[in-house]
């Protein structure tokens, strides 16, 4: 009976695969909600083509990174702006989502398509917030991510049978680009340079009263959230070892400028993991913009990282974990020793997996975690998550990695008989 309905269901599924393959979101529309209402951009393209622009190449990623992200930011902006990020109707080029990431309590919100990202934390007893000397509280913080249209055409190959993805064709062309809008539940009192950001209203978590860490996945509502920082990343061969350039720009409420995207300023760009980086040594594969003046928590020994990022990692260390199935965490387990750290700090191609019995899905955390979604999806009939592992298997995974996790964001997963970890930024 169960693999009879599990057929149904996938049945279902591929029948309406040319016109709504994937679902929107999450959740239903909220009742009497009139405003804007989230449509995934599916429609990938079935012709791989060059970008039919590509500003950043006038630029050297590496001798001359601030008008390298400039032109990669103006990019991805362009179009944009005027539809609201609806991917599907910019003018100028499209613009396309990946599929399976409303799956599960953090999935797309269903008025923005936001995914739920790591938290904020509150500030500790005599220290500074992450964002700041007046941050107190916690924050939630959602996002969501657009792709141009090489990296669209390829989503568009891994998922040409909605039914069974293909994790081996998550190889993305020369000049795909991807752009990820970073929303903060962040409020002008606590962090005062969000004053003047683009603000929107979307269907997130309702925190409870006493929830201090911001953690209830319980229930939601529409609740206004404000841009803080937008990340990049370009498929560039000029990353010669890695195939990537990541990039990251912050909102600072008073630089200059007439819009908040004029007042978007880059933290730094990212081509390389500096392996085997010495303590107290600056970093040679990041470039850090020494100017920005909002307050910045950099990654593990001042690599790049956003504000809301984990300072224990950097961007590309996150995306280096990109495969499936996911036999790592994203970050380093909070036990891990220096020389255990050092494993989230390699250089590899985008076609190598982090660990042996793994496929790399070339740095994209979300087509590792859309088939994660699908097969979790798959295994237990329609939505519910894989219970919790026993103590052996918990036993078993830590004994493999050769530390037990405490991190948060290791939350373990059982699919078909396999322990994994979790894939989702906490």
């Amino acid at each position: 009976m169960r693999s009879l309905l599990i057929a149904a269901l996938l049945a279902a599924a591929n029948s309406v695969a040319v016109a709504a393959a994937f679902p929107d979101a999450h959740d239903p529309v909220p009742s009497g909600w009139t405003g804007k209402v989230f449509r995934l951009s599916q429609s990938y393209p079935l012709t791989l083509h060059a970008p039919d622009a590509q500003p950043w190449l006038a630029f050297d990623p590496i001798s001359q990174p601030s008008a390298y992200v400039n032109a990669l930011y103006w990019y991805a902006l362009e179009g944009n702006i005027e539809s609201g990020w609806d991917g599907a109707t910019n003018k100028i080029r499209p613009w396309f989502h990946a599929p399976w990431m409303h799956f599960g309590p953090r999935g797309r919100d269903s008025v923005r398509g936001l995914t739920r990202e790591r938290t904020t934390p509150r500030a500790q007893p005599g220290q500074e917030g992450e964002l700041g000397t007046q941050q107190k509280s916690c924050f939630q913080n959602w996002a969501v991510s657009l792709f141009n249209a090489p990296a669209g055409y390829q989503i568009g190959q891994v998922w040409k049978d909605s039914t069974n993805p293909d994790v081996f064709a998550a190889v993305f062309p020369e000049g795909s680009v991807v752009v990820k809008l970073l929303f903060a539940a962040a409020n002008e009192i606590e962090v005062p340079y969000v004053k003047g950001t683009l603000e929107w209203d979307a269907h997130i978590h309702d925190l409870p009263a006493g929830d201090v860490d911001c953690r209830s996945e319980a229930t939601r509502k529409v609740q206004r959230l404000r841009l803080l920082q937008i990340d990049l990343a370009v498929k560039d061969k000029r990353a010669s070892v890695t195939g990537w350039v990541f990039a990251t720009m912050a909102y600072d409420g008073n630089a200059p400028g007439a819009t908040w995207a004029d007042r978007m300023v880059p933290v730094g760009s990212q081509w390389g993991n500096d392996p085997g980086l010495a303590s107290g040594a600056k970093p040679q594969e990041s470039w850090i913009n020494t100017a920005i003046k909002t307050p910045q928590h950099l990654g593990y020994q001042g690599r790049l990282n956003g504000p809301v990022d984990n300072p224990r990692s950097a961007c590309m260390s996150c995306h280096t974990t990109a495969q499936v199935p996911a036999r790592s965490g994203m970050t380093p387990p909070s036990t891990e020793t220096p020389a255990g750290i050092a494993r989230w700090f390699r250089n590899l191609p985008g076609d190598v997996a982090f660990d042996n019995r793994s496929i790399s899905t070339d740095y994209s955390l979300q087509i590792a975690m859309g088939i994660q979604n699908f097969q979790l999806w798959k295994s237990q009939l329609g939505g519910s998550f894989a219970p919790p592992p026993t103590a052996a298997e918990i036993s078993a995974l830590s004994s493999l990695f050769k530390s037990k996790s405490t991190n948060p964001s290791d939350q373990l997963l059982k699919i078909n008989n396999d322990v994994v970890y979790r894939i989702g930024r906490d």
